[in-house]
């Protein structure tokens, strides 16, 4: 190219590569591809960028060093960058934005919060999930961290209460505190703004127990299938009729009302049934049936043996086994079909029902028959071992737990078997023919 190259020129590998430096910083323009410019400084460095011109004002853009980026991707970073350009943007500007996002977001410690801890709790971490999508990560995502104040934190809490839900609000601010601890513990901030931040809502625990006609109603409504149903199936149609206004028809499908019938007979956890498999359960003797919940299953992650009663193995044996799916209560798509609607099958149930109603009072209420002098007559000790609240109560030490692991099932079955009476007693007569059959 001899000893003075043309400042403009067809770019090629070749002469680009020939292009020596000069006292001072020489700008090529390739021929070919408008925009595209070479630097070359004293110092041999080549560096490409694209010259345009935005709002009036002209600009560069840096695209990267030759040869470290091809002659051919810099052509196309600058059409790319043109288009951009013709949208009447600015690449520059747009390039200097990204940069100042920070990396230490309350969206990028969520993420990972979640993976490493949030996935190992009992839903998978679901529920909290559902909470950082809906509440958290809208209003506080694109913040770093290092910059989040405790009057960040309350202006979120307030929006969620202004709305009605003081308890949520309790829950969102334990969770931000759980990932903020995190995230102290990996040094991604110094200190916890949440730490000093107090509950939102005054909570008391909630000790509603139904009375026996409110026992009956749940029964009847969720043993209620729409008619032309065949024993207890799901009923399609639910918002295009309810059924009678005095004897409304159940508004979940069978599986889900199985669920919130157990948590009354059995005394466990919806959590729990949801994860019931069909190779966790003993049935060939009936007088013997059990259900043997392993710990990874368990809240508090001790195995639990469950008896079963009739009324418990009347409707396990209503499920129907869905070929290559392990789990009893289920539907066409898994058992994932139960969890999601058991989350608006309370709502549904309270609704048709017309009084206060939550799926956790069928536990309480059952725990309560069994503790009725009159009626359960069932000690206190063999309550807790039902409910699974054997540890810390009782004087039983958790390494005693191991070795008598099925030193109570007597008694368990006892206690359970008096609930059974309990309800038989209150419930229509053709129940129990129905289950004797």
């Amino acid at each position: 190219m001899g000893k003075r190259a043309k400042r403009t020129f067809v770019f090629t590998d070749t002469g680009l590569r020939g292009l020596q430096p000069e006292k001072n910083a020489v700008d090529y323009t390739d021929a070919q591809q408008d925009g595209l410019i070479l630097r070359v400084l004293p110092s041999g460095k080549k560096q490409f960028s694209m010259r345009y011109r935005v709002q009036g004002k002209q600009r560069r853009f840096p695209l990267g060093d030759f040869p470290d980026l091809a002659l051919a991707k810099a052509r196309e970073k600058t059409r790319a960058a043109r288009v951009k350009v013709d949208e009447d943007r600015d690449p520059m500007a747009e390039k200097q934005a990204k940069k100042a996002i920070p990396t230490d977001t309350v969206q990028a410690l969520s993420e990972l919060y979640m993976k490493e801890h949030g996935s190992k709790k009992t839903d998978g971490g679901e529920e909290d999930q559902r909470q950082l999508d809906a509440d958290v990560l809208p209003a506080l995502g694109d913040r770093s961290v290092k910059t989040l104040t405790r009057a960040d934190i309350r202006g979120l809490l307030t929006t969620i209460t202004d709305r009605g839900a003081g308890v949520l609000a309790n829950r969102v601010l334990a969770l931000i505190r759980k990932m903020l601890n995190f995230g102290v513990s990996r040094d991604w901030l110094d200190a916890n703004p949440a730490a000093c931040v107090e509950k939102p809502t005054a909570e008391t625990s909630r000790e509603r127990v139904l009375d026996d006609d409110e026992v009956r109603a749940v029964w009847r409504l969720l043993t209620n299938p729409r008619p032309l149903d065949k024993r207890f199936q799901p009923a399609p149609g639910r918002k295009a009729d309810k059924g009678p206004k005095d004897d409304p028809w159940c508004p979940v499908n069978a599986p889900v009302a199985a669920v919130f019938l157990l948590r009354l007979i059995t005394c466990q956890r919806a959590t729990e049934l949801m994860k019931m498999k069909w190779t966790d359960l003993q049935l060939r003797d009936e007088k013997n049936a059990w259900w043997n919940m392993p710990s990874r299953d368990a809240k508090n992650k001790n195995p639990h043996r469950v008896p079963l009663t009739s009324l418990a193995i009347w409707l396990i044996k209503m499920q129907p086994r869905v070929f290559g799916n392990p789990y009893v209560f289920t539907g066409p798509n898994g058992a994932k079909d139960v969890k999601d609607k058991l989350k608006k099958a309370t709502a549904q149930i309270a609704n048709a029902l017309g009084f206060e109603f939550q799926g956790r009072d069928l536990r309480r209420t059952g725990a309560t028959l069994m503790a009725d002098t009159g009626r359960g007559n069932v000690p206190a000790a063999d309550i807790s071992r039902v409910l699974n609240h054997v540890d810390g109560q009782n004087g039983e030490a958790r390494i005693t737990k191991v070795y008598n692991r099925f030193q109570y099932d007597k008694e368990k079955r006892a206690a359970l078997l008096a609930l059974e009476r309990v309800l038989l007693d209150l419930l229509p007569a053709h129940v129990a023919k129905e289950v004797a059959a």
